[in-house]
């Protein structure tokens, strides 16, 4: 997998950041006036912020969402694609990195519900978000940071429920959060995100992955996620055993 790095090309725009609130309560009730953000915004408490009976889980559909609003730290921006190289496009989306990390607030508990949601209103196909995620994520893993990627046609599957797809959105969007403990079940399928993980969350990131091995069969985990998992547990009980 490629990694993006800044490369100052000169390309990259300014990325002005919203609160979410501005934007819900600047929204008219006829949806075709709505910009893009604004509509955003209202899918945001409108979808994600209620609950599902699609979802297998009581709650709603994004238990970050409500919080994030209630504290005043969930923003959207605008990123233009049109006539814009990928390089330049990064290069936006890695700013957020910096833009996130200098965000209030800066430590505690409360950092978990930052979100920052990057809005591509003119991205074609619409699908090409996923070709940013790819080539963005190490990035932002290596940065303690969740990257997650949603379009209207998006066919990943609900943690529990494999016939809801929980990322869809109505514009393709690229979603950035801090990594938290339970994010070990969506990065399973890779070992390189595995070690991000755990780089993050250290010996309290190895007891979390030896308890979604025991219940491996609620989380979903397929048999390469598993073998994942169990390889890397052994081998950092192994190194703590003989260093203890």
């Amino acid at each position: 997998m490629m990694k993006i790095e800044p490369q100052h090309t000169g390309h990259s725009t300014p990325l002005e950041l919203i609160p979410i609130a501005n934007l819900i309560n600047s929204a008219h009730e006829d949806d075709s006036t709505l910009s893009p953000l604004q509509h955003i915004a209202r899918w945001s408490s409108e979808y994600l912020c209620k609950p599902s009976a699609d979802i297998g889980r009581p709650g709603v559909v994004c238990p970050w969402t409500p919080n994030a609003m209630k504290r005043e730290t969930f923003w959207l921006t605008e990123l233009a694609t049109r006539d814009r190289c990928d390089q330049a496009v990064c290069e936006d989306m890695l700013s957020l990195i910096d833009h996130f990390n200098r965000a209030a607030p800066t430590e505690g508990d409360k950092t978990q519900f930052k979100t920052i949601v990057a809005v591509f209103p003119d991205i074609h196909p619409e699908h090409k978000v996923d070709e940013f995620h790819a080539m963005l994520k190490p990035a932002f893993l290596d940065a303690g940071l969740m990257l997650g990627e949603f379009y209207s046609t998006c066919k990943k599957p609900g943690l529990r429920n494999p016939e809801f797809r929980p990322l869809t959105s109505p514009i393709p969007l690229l979603v950035v959060r801090e990594m938290v403990d339970f994010d070990i079940v969506f990065l399973a399928d890779s070992q390189a995100y595995v070690n991000a993980y755990l780089k993050r969350h250290g010996a309290a990131g190895l007891d979390t992955l030896e308890r979604t091995l025991k219940h491996r069969e609620r989380f979903g985990l397929d048999p390469d996620q598993v073998v994942i998992l169990e390889r890397t547990l052994a081998e950092h009980r192994t190194t703590d055993s003989r260093v203890s």
